[in-house]
């Protein structure tokens, strides 16, 4: 990528998941999205129930996205996020998707994909949004704004058998950690070992990239790496679908998990306004519930995530 997005840190510490990807015990077939196939207003739910349409909001859509509908890329690799099971997108954050486009009354079209083709995907039109848990980073949000749909953060994994005991980032000298390619943590981890252990005489962190989150887990089961970092609701499902995974409770970076909108594109206030929607009726307390996360830092309100108002503040 050669853009202003070749400097934009990839996921945070990449935010991962998975390793065999199983999906949860009964999850109800009708809130998957099959791959690349539209979701559709007044869609309903056996744990969240049918969605109406918000008139007001559907109104404010540009014509462009009511007549042709709206491109959604979706990340493939990131339980419980957003992941690809039996030829299925599904997740939370998927789940959040299909009942904002019955919010807004619009077609969304979704594209699973790699993590790395969501951001330039954004930038160039090919996407309109991006469900990818998003750190909204200072880089990114150079070309993109954000809507925050829960807050989470980095943890270290490991076999349970190896014992580590991360409480620390200084506890992470001389070992071997795995993470996604264009991870954020890649580059924040490179800076710790140079500072943290390097300069204060302690051995330097061996860092090992792999293209998918799934190949990241995979390392640390088979032995070629010590530890994996990832967003702590990544981990803690992989370890919960797998076994003998230790998750640490330290973590690092605590920031939001975002939807990616284009700077430009008018549907990123549009959304968050949506997502307000989903927040009063219940509905996102619902899905967050039904995927074990309702009291796992979610959001109390929609935002709107920008270079001007990187905080939020504000109504949406």
């Amino acid at each position: 990528m050669k853009s202003v997005l070749n400097s934009i840190p990839s996921k945070r510490g990449a935010r991962l998941r998975r390793a065999p990807l199983s999906v949860a015990v009964g999850l109800a077939v009708s809130t998957t999205l099959l791959a690349a196939l539209g979701g559709v207003a007044g869609a309903s739910s056996p744990y969240y129930g049918a969605i109406k349409e918000v008139t007001s909001l559907h109104n404010e859509v540009p014509a462009k996205y009511v007549t042709g509908g709206v491109k959604v890329a979706v990340f493939n690799d990131w339980a419980p996020d957003e992941f690809m099971a039996n030829g299925h997108l599904t997740g939370w954050s998927v789940d959040l998707a299909h009942a904002i486009s019955s919010t807004l009354g619009l077609k969304f079209t979704y594209v699973p994909t790699s993590f790395d083709a969501v951001l330039p995907g954004l930038q160039n039109g090919r996407f309109d949004l991006g469900f990818a848990s998003f750190a909204p980073t200072a880089p990114r949000l150079q070309v993109l704004s954000f809507i925050p749909e829960r807050s989470d953060g980095t943890a270290y994994a490991s076999k349970s058998s190896s014992n580590f005991k991360i409480t620390k980032i200084s506890n992470l000298c001389g070992l071997t950690v795995a993470e996604l390619t264009g991870a954020y943590d890649f580059t924040y981890l490179t800076g710790v070992s140079k500072t943290t252990c390097v300069a204060h005489g302690k051995t330097a962190i061996t860092l090992d990239q792999f293209p998918t989150q799934t190949a990241a887990q995979l390392a640390v089961t088979s032995g070629r790496v010590q530890l994996v970092a990832a967003g702590s609701a990544t981990l803690n499902y992989w370890a919960k679908q797998t076994g003998g995974i230790t998750v640490s409770t330290f973590i690092a970076n605590a920031d939001y998990n975002c939807i990616g909108v284009s700077k430009t594109n008018p549907l990123g206030n549009i959304v968050a306004q949506a997502m307000q929607q989903l927040i009063k009726t219940g509905v996102y307390k619902k899905i967050m519930a039904h995927w074990g996360l309702a009291t796992a830092d979610p959001v109390t309100r929609g935002m709107f995530i920008t270079a001007k108002n990187p905080t939020g503040a504000g109504p949406a």
